[in-house]
């Protein structure tokens, strides 16, 4: 790639209002000059990444959204050094919701990230600022984590693609954990064919995806009550999807159930990562961190244990469901951006989550691509159990769009 590192940062610091990232890696165009002369230079050559600032880059401060972790990170995440061993080159920390435990990207102490289609409106979280600096063009790859859907939401909302990759594929190793049982790691990009280039260069996934000239989804009903943005570009997104070859059918399921189970855990295994800092850093908290790291504290064992079992259980169904369905098909989230305003209630985040959180709990590959929108993004999110044929899909997808 021919990328001008000098211009993105410009462009970065233009777009400062929208608050994307933590920290601007000034040093970005010297360490691509460095990796050109040293012939060092791969499949990823010149990609820009923005990494979002729970990950690990060495010799670039740590934040996790909340100013009282900050550090120094002496060693690089994985994914990111493998990234950066194709040449790839982070221009980047970027903002997030505190902690990770959010689906906002309101942030009390950077500030919220803003939508780049109404700036008045959130990106949507906890990867907001990753999917903000991608739809902007600052960068052409957001790295993120993804526990109820905080690489997909973002994605949808600003317009742009999130993969959420199967459960364990990537490592998460140099990553702060919210809740280990759900967290991925995951990717953000402009388009599905940019996303498919990436995972082969970097090893992670195929060089050629199959060929899917008829396959069998299915719509999930009965999980969230949507809007009538969402609804209308839904269904429309449902129909470019036949017009590829799908052949659709309904399927109703319980989704409160899982998102409850999928709460349990995430809560109690926060709440059990930060207990420290709950007790000695409550005060300089967000209130909504604050008190969802209490309610996970204070939830009993035997909720976490039931919880548990309904994730085997909800595991057990989608892996039948898929035994009759190449993938299912759901809105990613249940409404469009809202106003930052409106927003930061709690009660928001199961409009946020109801349908990403599920493939969090089964551990699932999931993806978020743009739906047939007038006005402000909508996503499309489409689950597989085969990661090749969700990709082969969601590009195919893509094109006929």
């Amino acid at each position: 790639m021919n990328t001008d590192l000098s211009k993105r940062l410009e462009e970065a610091k233009r777009r400062a209002d929208l608050n994307y990232f933590i920290y601007l890696n000034e040093n970005a165009p010297a360490e691509l000059e460095a990796v050109k002369r040293a012939g060092r230079c791969g499949a990823l050559c010149g990609l820009v990444v923005a990494v979002k600032d729970n990950i690990e880059v060495a010799g670039m401060p740590i934040t996790n959204g909340a100013p009282y972790m900050r550090r120094m990170a002496d060693r690089t995440a994985p994914v990111v050094r493998r990234l950066i061993a194709e040449g790839a080159v982070v221009i980047g920390k970027t903002n997030m919701h505190e902690l990770a435990l959010g689906a906002t990207n309101i942030n009390p102490h950077y500030g919220p990230t803003r939508n780049p289609h109404d700036p008045s409106r959130i990106t949507g979280g906890s990867s907001g600022g990753s999917a903000g600096a991608v739809a902007v063009g600052v960068a052409d790859l957001g790295v993120g984590t993804d526990t109820g859907g905080s690489v997909r939401i973002p994605a949808a909302l600003c317009g742009v693609v999130g993969y959420k990759p199967p459960y364990g594929k990537i490592p998460t190793e140099g990553v702060l954990p919210l809740a280990q049982s759900l967290d991925h790691v995951g990717f953000i990009t402009r388009t599905v064919e940019e996303l498919v280039h990436i995972l082969s260069a970097a090893g992670w996934g195929p060089a050629e995806l199959p060929q899917m000239k008829r396959f069998r989804f299915a719509v999930l009903i009965g999980v969230a009550e949507n809007t009538k943005h969402v609804d209308k570009a839904f269904w429309k997104a449902v129909s470019v999807l036949e017009s590829i070859g799908g052949i659709r059918d309904e399927v109703f399921i319980d989704g409160g159930r899982y998102g409850a189970a999928r709460a349990a855990i995430l809560l109690s295994e926060a709440a059990a990562n930060y207990y420290h800092y709950l007790r000695s850093a409550a005060e300089h908290m967000g209130r909504d961190v604050a008190a969802l790291l209490s309610a996970g504290a204070a939830l009993p064992a035997v909720a976490y244990v039931t919880a548990k079992r309904v994730k085997e259980e909800a595991t057990r169904f989608f892996e039948s469901l898929f035994k009759k369905y190449d993938v299912v098909a759901t809105p990613t989230t249940a409404t469009e951006a809202l106003a930052i305003e409106e927003a930061g209630k709690l009660a928001v985040r199961g409009r946020l989550l109801a349908y990403t959180e599920l493939f969090n709990l089964t551990g699932h590959p999931a993806l978020s691509v743009p739906a047939p929108a007038s006005g402000l993004p909508v996503g499309l999110q489409i689950a597989a159990r085969d990661e090749d044929v969700l990709l082969s899909i969601a590009k195919a997808y893509e094109e006929a769009l």
